[in-house]
């Protein structure tokens, strides 16, 4: 599996670090008198520098959801799709999970699931409560997470119902995997 298209990236997040790199040389030699083009002019290149990651992660975004209409022609059909780990994953009942990365959104490749190991429900459970439920499952020797219920302050308790809803879907997610993975055997 190709995670990593060179040219893609060259476009994509390479001309946009040259120009940021251009920038960073220009306010440190020429403009270095003057403090407000300085300033600006560094302001200018974290944003670049910022900004590459988040128009990658856009763009895939985007592509992976022009090449779903083509996936049926492919004669593949999704049942679950979710985002982790910088890319796009498309789980088929059939025995195929297909994958879209950051770095080469220009294609949608498929993943040998004899590969995906350790799939578990991961409640996330400390003390009495929880701030993550997932699925998560490894690929290739990578952890791949698929979160469910996520709390940014503090816990809910083992007992609340978002928490039983949030592992009952990671519980089903866990499910669908492991089918799909004896359908790939089978």
């Amino acid at each position: 599996m190709k995670k990593v298209n060179v040219s893609y990236l060259a476009v994509w997040a390479g001309i946009p670090a040259a120009v940021a790199a251009v920038l960073a040389v220009l306010a440190f030699t020429v403009f270095m008198d003057n403090k407000g083009i300085f300033v600006g002019a560094v302001f200018v290149v974290v944003g670049i520098l910022v900004a590459i990651p988040m128009l990658l992660e856009s763009r895939m975004k985007k592509l992976a959801a022009a090449m779903e209409a083509d996936f049926k022609a492919q004669g593949f059909t999704y049942q679950y799709k979710f985002e982790a780990n910088n890319a796009v994953y498309y789980i088929d009942q059939g025995g195929r999970l297909g994958v879209v990365h950051r770095c080469n959104p220009t294609e949608l490749q498929f993943v040998d699931l004899s590969k995906v190991t350790n799939v578990c429900t991961n409640d996330g459970k400390f003390g009495m409560g929880t701030s993550r439920v997932s699925c998560e499952f490894r690929l290739d020797g990578t952890k791949v997470r698929i979160t469910t219920l996520q709390v940014s302050r503090g816990t809910l308790s083992m007992k609340d119902k978002r928490v039983l809803e949030a592992i009952s879907k990671a519980d089903q997610l866990c499910a669908l995997l492991n089918t799909a993975k004896a359908n790939a055997k089978g």
